[in-house]
């Protein structure tokens, strides 16, 4: 638990981060395999902005009197909140926003998109602008396109750190529904089932032997011989886990071992399985064994020390829990 002094000091440290943002005078921009995001507040304008091509962009407030310019046509455009529209490779122009706008700017590979296009039987695959014969156009919500923006904003303000195969699992459900939103269920994908025992087996001993360095979705689905997105679904059909969610449950267990045998820093332990950021790895450890790395160390101490002088084996961390 934070003391006064150290609650002051994240929350110093959190307007560091948010003030020139809302101010509008600073963008956040991260970046994931196969996807760049650039998070903003815009304040109100007037004038002629071009803005960046091939794009999918969530705007999370809500607008009523949007003017933009696409190859010389102009868009009255109303925004409903956690709207999103796409921009293709001709970029627009903003002409005017009333309000401030607090947007996400998602750009994914093109190549990316168009291999998991050619999976669902797309040949060619281009993104095809919101922005096209209508003059007057309305940005709406998707409900998948929104959850994933939401995590990602979430990152960006540094309250929530995404993993490496957590990351990839969400960029490629973004270009999964983006090929749908854009061509519909061309073809089916594969129907989701359980994966075999052996292939089990060989996949939960590559995870294993990899749990300290960087894991992809890729990589993963590479060893079962499966598109990612399609091997995330069979692997969640498989475990009930989701890859990302089993790796970072791997990850724990290690680091529980790790934390129990060794006297290395709790700081030390996380980053030797893949957490930079200690907070998060106290959180996820917490969520994972109901106890933090900390209280771990020193209730297996107790216990190991009430072995020594003949205790019972569980003396000491129930002593230690009922503290």
């Amino acid at each position: 638990m934070l003391s006064d002094n150290g609650r002051v000091r994240k929350d110093e440290r959190e307007r560091d981060v948010l003030e020139p943002v809302v101010a509008g005078s600073e963008r956040i921009v991260r970046q994931w395999k196969g996807l760049r995001v650039e998070y903003a507040w815009l304040p109100p304008f007037r004038g002629a902005a071009l803005t960046k091509p091939n794009r999918v962009e969530v705007v999370f407030s809500a607008h009523e009197d949007v003017l933009i310019d696409q190859e010389q046509h102009a868009y009255d455009v109303r925004v409903h909140p956690g709207g999103m529209y796409v921009v293709g490779a001709h970029p627009t122009t903003l002409l005017h926003v009333g309000d401030y706008s607090d947007t996400l700017e998602m750009y994914p590979d093109l190549e990316l998109l168009r291999t998991v296009a050619r999976q669902r039987g797309v040949r060619t695959f281009e993104l095809e602008p919101t922005l096209s014969s209508q003059p007057a156009v309305t940005f709406s919500r998707d409900a998948v396109v929104l959850g994933v923006a939401h995590l990602f904003r979430r990152a960006c303000m540094n309250r929530r750190t995404i993993s490496d195969v957590e990351g990839d699992s969400l960029v490629y459900a973004l270009t999964e529904r983006i090929v749908t939103l854009q061509h519909g269920d061309v073809a089916d994908p594969p129907r989701a089932q359980q994966l075999s025992s052996r292939l089990m087996r060989r996949l939960t001993e590559y995870i294993e032997a990899g749990l300290t360095r960087r894991l992809t979705l890729e990589e993963l689905a590479s060893v079962a011989e499966l598109s990612p997105f399609h091997f995330a679904r069979c692997f969640k059909a498989t475990t009930g886990l989701a890859p990302h969610q089993y790796v970072v449950a791997r990850r724990i267990e290690l680091a529980k071992r790790l934390i129990v045998t060794t006297t290395e820093p709790v700081q030390n332990v996380a980053w030797s399985v893949g957490f930079e950021n200690i907070s998060h790895f106290r959180r996820q450890f917490a969520a994972q064994l109901g106890v933090g790395p900390g209280e771990l160390r020193r209730a297996t101490r107790l216990g190991r020390k009430a072995a020594s002088v003949g205790s019972s084996p569980h003396e000491g961390l129930d002593s230690h829990r009922r503290k």
